[in-house]
């Protein structure tokens, strides 16, 4: 017989309506389809950990836009050292578009394996969500 299944806390239903949209030159963004209030969890997203060994590689392609870094103490900033885990998020975190005044924040829950999208402000539906990359960055941001 089988051991029963660890649970990691993250739901499918810890997620408000969501919808991915075109944002004309600043690609594809996440849109809100229902108003959502502030402090509200928008998404609880389980990550799929790129191992530190992996990250040489990884770091070269696409994926690293999307990842956020993975080790206790360390901030977004410290990706471009190449070093330690990053995670990438398989809801629609990983795929919100940066903003200097997001209305959006997102916490890491490093040993849980989740992250936490969060409503900073009341957000209107059709509304794009948007985050902090809380990171130099690597292209100039468009005007919202």
């Amino acid at each position: 017989m089988n051991a029963p299944f660890e649970s990691f806390g993250v739901r499918s239903s810890q997620r408000v309506p969501l919808r991915i949209s075109t944002m004309g030159q600043r690609g594809r963004g996440v849109v809100a389809e229902i108003d959502i209030p502030a402090g509200s969890l928008i998404e609880r997203s389980p990550v799929l950990v790129i191992p530190a060994r992996d990250r040489a590689v990884v770091d070269e392609t696409i994926v690293f836009t999307y990842v956020f870094m993975w080790e206790h103490g360390t901030v977004e900033e410290d990706l471009y050292t190449h070093e330690g885990r990053s995670a990438i998020a398989l809801g629609f975190t990983s795929l919100l578009n940066h903003s200097y005044s997001p209305n959006c924040d997102f916490v890491r829950h490093i040993d849980e394996l989740a992250i936490d999208l969060l409503a900073r402000r009341d957000i209107q539906a059709g509304e794009e969500l948007t985050i902090d990359y809380q990171m130099t960055l690597w292209f100039t941001p468009d005007p919202m």
